[in-house]
């Protein structure tokens, strides 16, 4: 065993025997048996690059689709800005119209006067006092007129009623809330108890017979609760207990007096004022409105 551990290897041996040239020959050897041992560690540098090559286009392909899948969910999305532009676009089904340019939304918080029996001037009995209260409101103005370049955008079609160049052209239009709240001042007149003192005045849609006041009444009554329907509000009325003289205990009673969120009414009735067509007595009407050109809608009824 000791024999075999000392012992040289044989090739060793044989360089050892050369004489002079064994120690060259020596560190031939030795330079030589190292090339084996350098090009591993070559082949490990290669092999680290190509796998940090290979990762990296991984990940760049990776975050590539993660950009395009996430610009194709968001293709639709707006980044929101101003929140109250925001939620009047998005809830106006013709979200450019002249009001939305034009006025501000003004979001506030009002809380509803819904007094049971403390009377607003708009629920007193007819007088010339609450009348210029329901018409300061706006419910009587004359028309706006829309550009001619915003009808599309505003809803108005081509083939609808224009104003003559000679006037400066656009499409007679009226504000939608507006005309709300003209119905639902007509559906106050109508009432039993004011329908007789309207009707001896014989002003405004009570020029017209009984016949026609009628569906003049029960047009506005459908158009207001299309609307009401249309932008149902949400939220709860809760009870309050009240306590009626002469009974032993309090009961419970709606509370009517709500808080909500509401755009800012005097900015649009402003913007309807100061937009108004002129009056009819300071135009020619003749010659006001551009007539129906060829394969224009022309109804055969009042629709």
């Amino acid at each position: 065993m000791l024999k075999r551990l000392f012992q040289k290897p044989a090739k060793l041996s044989q360089r050892q025997n050369k004489g002079d040239g064994g120690d060259e020959a020596l560190l031939d050897s030795s330079s030589s048996s190292s090339d084996p041992l350098e090009k591993p560690a070559c082949d490990c540098h290669a092999r680290g690059a190509r796998i940090a090559i290979r990762a990296t286009l991984l990940c760049t392909t990776v975050y590539l689709g993660i950009g395009i899948w996430f610009g194709y969910i968001m293709r639709g999305t707006q980044f929101v800005a101003d929140a109250d532009d925001f939620c009047l676009n998005h809830i106006s089904h013709y979200c450019v119209a002249p009001l939305v340019n034009e006025v501000k939304p003004n979001w506030r918080t009002i809380q509803y006067n819904g007094s049971f029996f403390h009377e607003s001037i708009y629920r007193q009995p007819p007088s010339p006092e609450v009348d210029e209260a329901w018409s300061a409101l706006g419910i009587d103005y004359r028309s706006v007129v829309v550009p001619e370049s915003e009808a599309a955008k505003t809803g108005l079609r081509p083939d609808q009623v224009k104003v003559s160049q000679l006037y400066g052209g656009g499409y007679p239009a009226n504000v939608e809330g507006l005309h709300h709240l003209h119905c639902l001042n007509l559906l106050r007149k109508a009432l039993k108890w004011n329908y007789n003192y309207y009707r001896e005045q014989k002003q405004g849609a009570f020029v017209n017979s009984e016949y026609v006041v009628r569906y003049h009444v029960t047009h506005c009554m459908d158009i207001i609760r299309q609307q009401l329907m249309c932008t149902t509000d949400i939220g709860m009325l809760g009870q309050v207990w009240y306590h009626p003289e002469g009974e032993p205990e309090p009961i419970p009673f709606v509370d009517f007096n709500t808080k909500h969120r509401c755009r800012d009414y005097e900015a649009i009735r402003q913007w309807a004022e100061s937009h108004q067509l002129p009056p009819e007595s300071e135009v020619d009407m003749s010659r006001f409105y551009e007539k129906p050109k060829p394969g224009d809608t022309v109804y055969s009824e009042i629709p």
